[in-house]
């Protein structure tokens, strides 16, 4: 088993993603020479029969469409360099992938000649922003010839309080964009640690229960769950509501995993843990020998945290909210948290070290069997998290297991979309996560790629 994983997550934002094809580019590209350089200069370096670049892909709606398909072509190849290619070849080919063109008279069907007549006018959007706008309300109203299909039926007026205008539901099918990662991706995807291959978490929202719903392509070690990713799963990570319908499954209906976990990494750590919890268990009979690898983790994010001048324009609000809303909200609490629950671990555990030494040094043998017992009462007492029901009978049941397990966070390396240039954001519009055009899919595209090529990987 090696001492330290490397995990990948990728956010959600729709056609946005293409971002991340870009990053991927490069940082597959980057890791793999950093990982040759010290292999090469550090005799004690990890090895394994074959490594891996990434040993867990994490993602939520287009994140988790992204990373299905680089898994599927890195299952198929055996290259992540390859597969990184092929993940930009998912957005970009023109005959199966998911970029498609407008012709102006299209986006006159949408307003945009509104627009035109008054350019340049002060106030007025520029031109890209223009195109970039009416492209996304083209797609919207029209469906994308790669993506989605607006139902005819639709615009469905609201009945209930007879008020058609402000509650007309436009509502669209998902089949195209479905091939479209067909194309590229497995219909399901079963992998294994054995079989020394890479491990894809999918994330949705059970929409009845408002829980997030963990899709793994490992089977659980006590093999109470079957393995596998499917496209079904896949689908329901990226079911935006009242865009699409409810994403059936098995008896449950799903949403998009970005409501609850836009940038899964709370997610990714509890999955990591209860996983080799399970692995190592069962092939150690000492619980407190129990091994779960170290975690590296990279992290793509599509919205940027942080901006300068607030707009002050209706689209331009909703555009801001929606990055709020979706961005990387909690992922730097969660890595305090870990940070702060190792150190507690450690600190627990040479104390444990230190009351047997000390225990064993009482020279009166009623004395140290008394001191003995209530030691050991303490590691049986009940957590409170357990004496509560929040630990779903799991790894905290009691003092004694809380100290079981420990791993680390060796490195969290985050790689955003952020405001690089005066005037980035004069071009950015609500809807970009609607924009499947080629022109704004290279953009972001290269966008990904310089800001990967910049990122600090230390």
């Amino acid at each position: 088993m090696k001492k330290q994983h490397r995990a990948l997550i990728l956010q959600g934002g729709g056609a946005v993603g293409a971002y991340q094809a870009g990053v991927l580019k490069i940082l597959c590209k980057r890791l793999i020479e950093e990982d040759k350089k010290k292999a090469d200069s550090n005799s004690e370096y990890d090895h394994d029969s074959k490594p891996l670049l990434f040993d867990i892909i994490a993602g939520t709606s287009i994140g988790a469409m992204n990373g299905a398909v680089l898994l599927s072509q890195y299952l198929k190849t055996g290259s992540w360099e390859t597969a990184a290619e092929q993940l930009e070849q998912f957005w970009t080919d023109k005959e199966k992938g998911l970029a498609s063109t407008l012709s102006e008279g299209d986006l006159k069907k949408v307003g945009w000649e509104g627009w035109s007549k008054q350019s340049g006018t002060s106030g007025i959007a520029s031109a890209e922003a223009a195109r970039r706008y009416y492209s996304a309300k083209y797609y919207f109203f029209h469906g994308a010839p790669k993506v989605q299909e607006t139902i005819k039926d639709f615009p469905e007026h609201d009945s209930r309080f007879f008020d058609n205008t402000l509650n007309s539901w436009y509502l669209h099918k998902s089949d195209l964009l479905e091939k479209t990662i067909l194309n590229f991706a497995r219909r399901k995807i079963t992998t294994s640690h054995e079989k020394n291959q890479p491990r894809l978490l999918v994330f949705s929202v059970d929409a009845a229960e408002g829980k997030t719903v963990t899709f793994d392509s490992y089977s659980r070690a006590d093999s109470s769950r079957k393995s596998g990713v499917k496209i079904d799963h896949v689908m329901a990570s990226g079911t935006l509501p009242e865009f699409y319908d409810y994403k059936q499954i098995g008896g449950h209906k799903f949403w998009d995993g970005g409501l609850l976990s836009n940038t899964p990494f709370r997610e990714l750590l509890q999955a990591h843990q209860e996983y080799w919890m399970g692995v190592t268990s069962k092939t150690k009979k000492d619980n407190n020998n129990i091994h779960i690898p170290d975690l590296e983790v990279y992290i793509i994010n599509l919205h940027p945290a942080k901006r300068k001048v607030l707009p002050i324009d209706h689209d331009g609000v909703k555009d801001r909210q929606n990055d709020i809303t979706f961005g990387d909200r909690s992922s730097h609490y969660d890595e305090k948290m870990v940070y702060l629950v190792a150190d507690l671990k450690d600190f627990a555990t040479q104390m444990k070290k230190l009351s047997h030494e000390a225990i064993s040094n009482v020279r009166k043998e009623s004395d140290k069997k008394r001191l003995k017992k209530i030691f050991d009462d303490i590691l049986k007492a009940r957590t409170s998290t357990a004496s509560k029901g929040f630990d779903n009978g799991k790894s905290s049941s009691t003092y004694g297991t809380l100290l079981i397990g420990q791993y680390k966070l060796t490195k969290v390396v985050r790689i955003e979309r952020t405001e690089r240039k005066k005037g980035y954001y004069t071009d950015t519009i609500y809807g970009k996560a609607g924009d499947f055009t080629a022109k704004t899919i290279d953009g972001l595209i290269d966008e990904g790629k310089r800001d990967a090529t910049d990122a600090s990987l230390a």
